[in-house]
């Protein structure tokens, strides 16, 4: 694993524009290639805040602090690099797949957009195999709404992976997952992860998917970020009290699998 971070965050401050209060303060944590970095807290803490700030994507915001992105500052990048940082190198999976699936276009059209280079619909086809589906072809064809919830879930990992970017920003992926799917989803990605070596930042308040996605913990509360380690410590060692009440809250996933006819489980990374 490269030792020099892909993403660093340092003192983000963060508020909106129209107030002076910030929302976060001095929020510092960084993430290398290979590497899975949690960021936990209830809801309304500033974890999408912090997701979303990463590559600019709200403009009612004011920031200060460093965001620093394959060694470029993300702050001083001009509209066109920023497009092409948000294109290339970054890209994020969200809750509800809805939300970013057009109804009316089928799955291999929503991939043809985005996709970059030649050879596009081999390169398409290639990655609904690599996220776990039987018949890519069937998938390349279809519409959202003729998918399930984790099939969609899995057509947009796909989406988010099309250009190999070296940073996988995972914001609250399985929430609207049952607990079976949700273990199978966290599987994938953690084997798509190790085959392709790309980083990723999960946003999450579920201390349950802790021990099977992440490396490292920060918890946020209050803005701040108040205790950092691993999912062990954060889970079985909780220091502070904060900390201590999310652990209490802790699901524990069934190890029973599911069966679904266009996806095999599970996954395995493909030899170096």
């Amino acid at each position: 694993m490269n030792n020099i971070p892909y993403l660093s965050i340092q003192n983000l401050t963060i508020s909106f524009t129209n107030s002076t209060k910030p929302i976060l303060h001095n929020i510092s944590f960084t993430v290398k290639c290979g590497e899975t970095l949690a960021l936990v807290g209830e809801n309304g803490t500033g974890k999408t805040l912090i997701a979303t700030s990463i590559t600019r994507l709200r403009s009612n915001v004011s920031i200060s602090g460093e965001i620093i992105l394959d060694q470029q500052s993300i702050l001083n990048l001009s509209y066109s690099e920023l497009m092409a940082v948000r294109r290339h190198k970054v890209s994020y999976i969200f809750q509800e797949p809805n939300d970013s699936l057009n109804p009316s276009l089928t799955i291999g059209y929503h991939l043809l957009e985005i996709a970059d280079g030649v050879n596009k619909k081999m390169r398409i086809l290639d990655m609904l195999r690599r996220v776990g589906f039987v018949n890519p072809k069937k998938i390349f064809r279809s519409y959202p709404h003729e998918l399930s919830g984790g099939m969609q879930q899995r057509a947009m990992i796909a989406m988010a992976l099309i250009n190999h970017p070296k940073l996988l920003i995972a914001d609250e992926p399985t929430t609207a997952l049952d607990v079976v799917l949700q273990k199978q989803i966290l599987d994938l990605v953690k084997n798509l992860q190790a085959e392709l070596n790309f980083a990723i930042l999960l946003i999450t308040h579920d201390f349950s998917l802790l021990q099977q996605i992440a490396d490292r913990v920060c918890v946020l509360h209050g803005g701040k970020i108040v205790e950092r380690g691993t999912p062990d410590d954060i889970i079985f060692h909780p220091r502070h009290a904060h900390t201590k009440l999310l652990s209490e809250a802790i699901l524990m996933i069934p190890s029973r699998e599911i069966e679904d006819p266009e996806v095999t489980f599970p996954l395995r990374a493909r030899s170096p």
